[in-house]
């Protein structure tokens, strides 16, 4: 995957096969209102381009209406990375639609462990990320990867910083903007 493709304003890309996580979670890019994978034949390239899914393979509106719902809950997570709460209404929600995707534990060559997915289709293709954000809830890095703070963004972005206190895509550009609309606030208030 190409790190570009991830990157919306020079932000930092997650290690490793976690920047398929991040990449799929910024498919939708709301403040421009542009969908990678607004359909199913969209959604489908996209799959096929990431090696997610061979090209043969069908996609139905079915399967979309799934990966969609894994791609918002993998925000409300990374929201939660930045120190938002998720609601036990939406926990649940995400709860029961990973439940869907089987993950079984294989044995490579060298003696380490693989999480794989155990179903087919768009499935496994869920599987397959929910296994990456398994594997870096298990190795510390999931807990870096955050939904931008500012609320017409929630860009996927890593934060690379010391103290994990990163709370935007970009400083310059969402990070800007939060701190102009605090100091507007902070001004009306004290011309009151």
């Amino acid at each position: 995957m190409k790190n570009q493709e991830l990157l919306k304003t020079g932000g930092k890309p997650a290690p490793g096969e976690l920047v398929l996580v991040q990449g799929f979670v910024n498919t939708i890019d709301i403040e421009e209102g542009v969908d990678q994978i607004r359909s199913e034949p969209s959604l489908k390239s996209w799959l096929v381009r990431h090696g997610l899914l061979r090209s043969d393979a069908k996609v139905t509106s079915q399967d979309h209406r799934m990966i969609i719902s894994l791609r918002e809950a993998l925000r409300r997570l990374m929201l939660a990375n930045n120190g938002d709460t998720v609601q036990p209404a939406a926990l649940k929600e995400i709860n029961r639609l990973v439940s869907r995707f089987k993950l079984a534990a294989r044995f490579k060559t060298d003696g380490s462990l693989d999480l794989v997915p155990d179903n087919y289709g768009s499935a496994a293709v869920c599987g397959q990320i929910l296994a990456l954000v398994v594997q870096a809830v298990s190795d510390g890095t999931w807990f870096r990867l955050k939904a931008c703070d500012e609320p017409n963004c929630r860009w996927a972005f890593y934060d690379g910083s010391r103290n994990h206190s990163g709370r935007w895509c970009s400083m310059s550009v969402c990070g800007s903007r939060d701190k102009a609309r605090a100091y507007r606030r902070r001004r009306t208030t004290a011309e009151k």
